[in-house]
């Protein structure tokens, strides 16, 4: 051998011994035979003996791999590139080899293609990597679940690198390095200058404080950062930058705020309820408390002093008591709660005091824990609470009432001690449901049993009276008062009420309805708040009504609501002046039965006085065979009146108007008859002089409403008024002409149409007061919160002329007033000019005519009227 080919032979040995160490074999694959060739390297990594077959069926080595490899090789072959992969084979032992696998085609001889290369084994390479990698996405994991990212600031170049939870927060691409303005641009406005600032801070002083501000996620949502940093130096010290870690604290600074809160909660409601806590060392006898009892005490927060001055208010007659307390809270490591007075300027205040004893693992004392709360307030509604049970106690004697408690799980009753005397029963008797129901009377158990399961199902409230026989044979009568106070989950298990004894009463009440029952006529008898408190057989005969379905019911059950106005004097007149008065409300009165039927009655009031106040008795007579009479008799005169149709009509008008008449010159006329009774028997002359004034007024006043009925008398008896051809539209303009300034004062809109007729033959006169008076009420009765807005318009119906006035007013409540409308001197709004006549008079007047008027209308909305002409 040559020194060249020693040196090539030595140059050899240790390049084999490098590759040997870092686990890189040789290998070959021939193509047309499909063989390896492997040196003692390759045979190493891949766990085979030495000098084993190099078919590919029996190497392991491909036993997974087999296609990938084929592949490799046929692209490396077609498109004449290097063979460069990293495969995963499996070890004997089941783990994982990892294996670098490089090769290159060879030349080409006779045909036969050869892959050569190296095949190292990167095993413990990879599993640095995985692990690396598996601690990366631990630390990504932790950072994230933890909301925690890490960041290192490079001063050199002004540049920071962040985590992957960090650039996912600010939207950047991982390992890209940001700029401090991206990485502080989510950070809230209000925070940025100062988060900056401390920034600038830290390089100054090379020295990161902790800073919490406050950042604004993506989808808008407020969270509160802290950030810890560490500054990095170079070798001569200087300041390169800093690694810094920023964590999501936003749940422990609400828990802090919230524990903030809640201790501020405390000192409050320490303020509040009046207590403070204490911590006594009874080896070193020394105390320390809350800010409140310190406060009260007027001692130095957080001190340590003696038991005595904890003590030191103590009345002087408790303070003995106190120590036994205390000592013996020591003694039997149980603190039993006590009160205890106090004096504090010159007054009383009482103390409760509860607390805990701590030991340690062997059961040594360490401290006492106590809390001393002011009772004052708490022990004199004590006191007021038991007078006033007292007092309840007295008042059940007095009044033959107890109180009951029954719980339906355990069926114990508690009786309050009245209960015990009604029933004659010793006090310490033990009450069940049965020892109740056996008292009950046999013939009232059915009832009462019906109304308690009544009670169980309604759970609202329910009574029934009941008789009980004593254990002597004696008759009571009782009244039971029920309701429930505990319900679970649907059911009943308490019910709470009382029990009175109201046999006298019920005496009283027997020989009261003996005598209802044997009046001739119904009778009802009324109490508080026009409450039916009871009936006799001839007010069920009349109204059809059993006595349990009226007794308790309202008397307005029995009376239509036309009559609740007219109800209101008499009622007043009767309460102010209790005597038998004979019911009249200016026309006939009628009463409904249970079927809804209308009666014509007569009914008289007289008083009843009771212990329970005054009640009233109403006797009813049924006038219904009068009222048939008296229909027989106006039957047979509008037989006579129908000899014609305009006669009978203007019958009809004048009977109204005579009703109207009577009505409304009343009192005038009354007031005058009483003028001059009083003028008399008046001696001095200016007394008289003085009463003259007031008759001019009252004559004045009874002038207008003669005035005003002769002028409806006129109209209702003009039998040849002149009719002539007369537009709506020329009628209008002339209204609006009228009504000019009260037009632009309101800002009024008046709107018409009478493209469907624009004329009829009418009282040109009586046309002009129509508009007028309806166009005037529009206006004088607008809405202030709108514009009035009225509309005028004309239609055929039914082959007849219908002319309407809408507006959009204040309304009238019809079914308050809608009877009396049209009625002379009926007003519905307080306006001064008001006087309750034009509605009366157009009335009239289209009446005269033959026609008709008719109003809708609804409060706060408006009013239409609509005249139907003949």
């Amino acid at each position: 051998m040559s020194i060249e080919n020693h040196q090539l032979y030595n140059t050899d040995i240790a390049v084999a011994d490098l590759n040997a160490i870092a686990r890189i074999g040789y290998w070959k694959f021939n193509i047309k035979t499909q063989e390896f060739q492997l040196d003692k390297v390759t045979y190493e990594i891949l766990e085979l003996p030495h000098g084993t077959p190099h078919k590919k069926k029996g190497v392991a080595f491909f036993q997974d791999k087999l296609q990938s490899i084929k592949q490799l090789i046929t692209t490396s072959l077609k498109e004449n590139i290097p063979l460069n992969n990293v495969l995963k084979l499996s070890s004997i032992d089941t783990s994982d080899i990892w294996v670098l696998l490089i090769g290159k085609r060879n030349s080409e001889h006779k045909g036969n293609i050869e892959i050569s290369g190296l095949l190292q084994d990167i095993t413990d390479r990879k599993k640095s990597e995985n692990e690396l990698s598996r601690k990366n996405e631990l630390l990504d994991f932790t950072e994230n679940k933890a909301g925690l990212g890490h960041w290192k600031w490079d001063l050199t170049m002004n540049l920071i690198t962040c985590s992957e939870n960090i650039s996912r927060i600010i939207g950047t691409p991982i390992g890209t390095p940001v700029t401090i303005q991206k990485l502080t641009e989510g950070i809230h406005p209000e925070d940025l200058e100062y988060a900056l600032q401390h920034l600038k801070n830290s390089v100054k002083n090379k020295f990161f404080k902790t800073l919490f501000h406050r950042f604004i996620l993506n989808n808008g949502s407020e969270r509160v950062i802290q950030v810890l940093g560490e500054p990095i130096f170079d070798d001569t010290d200087e300041l390169t930058g800093f690694m810094c870690s920023s964590q999501d604290v936003t749940a422990r600074k609400y828990f802090e705020n919230e524990l903030l809160k809640k201790n501020q909660l405390f000192l409050v409601a320490q303020k509040k309820i009046k207590f403070g806590y204490w911590q006594w060392d009874h080896k070193t006898n020394l105390v320390n408390c809350s800010e409140n009892m310190s406060r009260f005490l007027n001692i130095e927060e957080n001190t340590k002093f003696p038991l005595n001055i904890l003590l030191k208010d103590v009345h002087p007659e408790d303070i003995d008591y106190v120590h036994a307390c205390l000592n013996e809270t020591v003694k039997t490591k149980l603190f039993i709660a006590f009160s205890h007075r106090i004096v504090r300027n010159d007054a009383i205040r009482y103390i409760k005091v509860n607390g805990k004893v701590n030991t340690d693992k062997n059961g040594n004392v360490l401290d006492v824990l106590g809390i001393s709360q002011d009772v004052t307030d708490q022990k004199a509604v004590e006191n007021k609470l038991l007078s006033k049970n007292q007092l309840l106690t007295f008042a059940e004697q007095i009044s033959k009432i107890g109180h009951w408690q029954w719980n339906l799980i355990t069926n114990t009753i508690d009786w309050s001690p009245n209960l015990y005397r009604i029933f004659e029963l010793d006090v310490n008797l033990k009450i069940e449901f049965q020892t109740y129901f056996h008292y009950i009377h046999p013939d009232d158990r059915d009832n009462v049993m019906a109304k308690i399961n009544k009670l169980r199902e309604t759970k609202t409230h329910e009574s029934v009276t009941h008789r009980i026989i004593l254990a002597n044979g004696n008759i009571k009568t009782i009244y039971l008062s029920a309701t429930v106070t505990n319900i679970e989950s649907g059911g009943v298990i308490e019910m709470v009420g009382t029990l009175q004894d109201v046999s006298e009463h019920r005496a009283e009440e027997i020989k009261f309805k003996g005598l209802l029952e044997s009046a001739p006529n119904a009778t009802l008898i009324i109490g508080k708040g026009n409450i039916i408190q009871m009936i006799n057989k001839e007010a069920v005969n009349l109204f059809g009504y059993t006595s349990e379905e009226l007794v308790g019911k309202s008397l307005n059950l029995l009376i239509p609501s036309r009559f609740d106005e007219k109800r209101k004097p008499a009622r007043k007149k009767f309460q102010k002046n209790p005597k038998v008065l004979k019911l009249d409300l200016g026309e006939d009165f009628y009463m409904i039965d249970k079927s809804g039927k209308e009666i014509p009655v007569e009914a008289t009031l007289g008083p009843l006085q009771n212990k329970g106040g005054l009640l009233i008795s109403m006797a009813i007579r049924n006038i219904t065979d009068e009222k048939l009479y008296q229909y027989k008799i106006l039957n047979a005169k509008e037989e006579l009146e129908l000899l014609t149709k305009e006669l009978t009509d203007q019958n009809h008008q004048l009977a109204d108007f005579t009703q109207i008449t009577s009505h409304n010159l009343r009192a005038p006329v009354s007031n005058l008859n009483s003028l001059l009774e009083i003028y008399k028997i008046m001696d001095d002359e200016e007394d008289r002089k003085e009463l003259f004034l007031k008759f001019e007024t009252v004559i004045s006043h009874l002038t207008s409403t003669l005035n005003t009925l002769i002028e409806a008398l006129n109209a209702k008896n003009n039998t040849a008024i002149d009719r002539r051809e007369v537009s709506f539209s020329s009628t209008l303009i002339k209204t609006e002409e009228i009504f000019t300034a009260e037009i632009l004062s309101t800002k009024a809109v008046i709107k018409s149409d009478f493209s469907e007729v624009d004329s009829i033959f009418y009282h040109k006169i009586y046309l002009e007061s129509i508009f007028q008076n309806l166009v005037g009420n529009a206006l004088k009765y607008k809405s202030d919160d709108r514009t009035p807005e009225i509309e005028i318009f004309s239609k055929i119906d039914k082959n007849k002329v219908t002319l309407c006035f809408k507006d959009n007013g204040l309304g009238i409540d019809l079914k308050r007033h809608g009877h009396k409308v049209f009625g002379l001197n009926k007003v519905f709004h307080n306006h001064p000019e008001a006087k309750g006549i034009g509605l009366f008079m157009t009335k009239t007047q289209i009446e005269a005519m033959g026609g008709k008027i008719v109003v809708e209308s609804k409060v706060n909305e408006g009013t239409t009227f609509s005249i139907h002409f003949n």
